[in-house]
């Protein structure tokens, strides 16, 4: 499973693992069968985003936190090797999922994730 390859639970062990929480909240949100795709995607963006936030609650600086933006914001895994060790494999996930979209993406949507790249 996704998650469990990513094991954040032994990575960062100040967060809370509310994966399941994450998916039910977008379950309910697009529970129409034609979603499915839709509620994968969602479900893995906000399950890294709670990690996130746990991460800037408990535990990182204003100069990581700058660091790990700067990174987010250009976008491309040469930056991860700046990152303190702790925040690499968010970072690393994040990157991982919006790859997946952009390889699945049909040529028709392919517009969409360069929109939330710039976002």
């Amino acid at each position: 499973m996704w998650w469990k390859d990513l094991d954040f639970s032994s990575k960062l062990p100040f967060f809370g693992d509310r994966v399941v929480e994450t998916y039910l909240w977008i379950a309910v949100a697009c529970f129409e069968p034609q979603y499915s795709y839709a509620r994968i995607i969602q479900a893995k963006l906000l399950a890294i985003t709670t990690v996130i936030d746990d991460m800037c609650d408990a535990y990182v600086t204003p100069a990581e936190l700058e660091l790990f933006l700067e990174a987010i914001e250009r976008c491309d895994n040469g930056s991860i090797d700046r990152l303190p060790k702790y925040m690499k494999s968010c970072y690393q996930a994040i990157f991982d999922v919006y790859k997946e979209i952009e390889e699945k993406e049909n040529t028709e949507r392919f517009f969409c994730v360069h929109y939330a790249k710039e976002a």
